[in-house]
């Protein structure tokens, strides 16, 4: 990866962080979250690049004929993993 696409994804998230620290008391935009998770939070340009990443991926599945028959969450789809509890963590 160029250094300076690197560089960009640094400025980018850091200036995201930096509008959500801002936005997360204000009213409208948790009223915005509450209705539209998605749109409300379509706001920030990380979001908007990983939302393209999968609808890329998601483009690429249905072309290639394997669409998957796997739930979404499990390892075969691709979702996240589930991680093991650290040792000496407290359950709640």
């Amino acid at each position: 990866m160029p250094l300076n696409k690197l560089a960009k994804i640094i400025e980018e998230s850091s200036r995201d962080s930096a509008r959500a620290r801002n936005s997360v008391s204000d009213p409208s935009f948790l009223e915005g979250v509450k209705k539209d998770r998605r749109k409300a939070l379509s706001s920030f340009e990380t979001v908007q690049h990983a939302l393209a990443d999968r609808e890329e991926v998601a483009k690429a599945k249905a072309g290639s004929g394997k669409a998957g028959t796997a739930k979404a969450g499990t390892a075969k789809a691709g979702g996240p993993k589930p991680r093991a509890p650290k040792a000496g963590a407290k359950r709640a």
